[in-house]
């Protein structure tokens, strides 16, 4: 029995779903691509979503249910990693807290809904959306935050239990990303440095791929590159 082997959906779901929330992340409108805005123009943003509401709704729509399949991935090697070890126990601090991140992000996405339908001519009700987008704003950094700092503990944990070589120094460069993306976010929302936020999206990118990479290896935990999580009794 392989103790530590997490299903091939759980699997799948932490291949798949990063992607996913990625792609369409990219794709909200005032973000990255679409009508973009700077981040402190907060008229600006609710004005783009309002524009944009057809890709407003499918992207608040596809951006949780893919970071549902990413959670789901990431509880599944929560449930089986049961070490005792420091790193072990690093590696599960930072499943709880990119969980309780995701959950924020989703939550965030819940805004964009309301925020897409403001009716623009009503004072009224763009007062009450530039409220929202101000709630937005906090939870994401909060959200964020936790995402970060739960990679930072994840990757430190996950890079102490591989053997040397590459995954292991890919785990490290994971950890580093992780506390630039802490910084940044830090930096980035407080003094409203828009070079900080593009650095923060940025991390975005690496995490994603050591994720589908990891994914991938324990769709066969039975190959000798398999992560020591899925490792035999």
């Amino acid at each position: 029995m392989k103790k530590y082997a997490i299903s091939k959906p759980e699997a799948v779901a932490l291949m798949i779903g990063p992607i996913l929330a990625l792609g369409f992340f990219l794709l909200e409108p005032g973000g990255v691509l679409i009508d973009s805005k700077d981040s402190t123009d907060h008229m600006g943003k609710v004005t783009a979503f309002v524009e944009n509401s057809a890709l407003s709704h499918v992207v608040a729509l596809v951006v949780p249910f893919a970071l549902v399949l990413a959670l789901y991935g990431f509880a599944g090697l929560h449930r089986v990693i049961d070490k005792n070890d420091l790193f072990d126990g690093l590696a599960r601090l930072g499943i709880v807290s990119l969980i309780i991140g995701g959950v924020g992000w989703i939550m965030v996405q819940g805004l964009a809904h309301v925020m897409a339908n403001t009716d623009l001519g009503s004072e009224s009700e763009v007062s009450a959306a530039l409220s929202l987008y101000s709630v937005d704003v906090g939870l994401t950094l909060i959200s964020s935050l936790a995402v970060s700092l739960g990679l930072v503990a994840f990757s430190l944990g996950v890079a102490m239990e591989e053997d040397a070589g590459i995954h292991r120094i890919l785990a490290l460069v994971i950890t580093v990303v992780s506390l630039v993306s802490v910084v940044a976010l830090i930096i980035g929302h407080s003094q409203a440095n828009e070079t900080m936020v593009a650095i923060g999206r940025a991390c975005y990118f690496p995490w994603v791929f050591w994720m589908v990479l990891l994914g991938a290896r324990l769709l066969n935990p039975d190959a000798a590159n398999a992560p020591v999580i899925a490792g035999e009794d």
